[in-house]
């Protein structure tokens, strides 16, 4: 699971704890920038939620990317 959002957002550090509760592979990202694609390698599924802030274009560009290297 890969939540999306600033490090400083309740909402979305109350996403993190509710997914990390639920998957143990989870990771807390604010860019792309912050996550290494070879960490998905080893799952079937990946899920993606984010932070009620969080920039549409940030999700879009993480969604894009584990679409074409998941």
């Amino acid at each position: 699971m890969i939540v999306i959002g600033d490090k400083r957002s309740s909402n979305t550090q109350k996403l993190f704890e509710i997914c990390g509760k639920a998957c143990l592979n989870t990771y807390y990202i604010q860019t792309l920038d912050d996550f290494d694609m070879n960490q998905l390698r080893s799952v079937e599924t990946v899920g993606i939620t984010a932070g009620a802030s969080t920039p549409n274009n940030i999700i879009e560009e993480v969604q894009n990317n584990v679409r074409i290297n998941f």
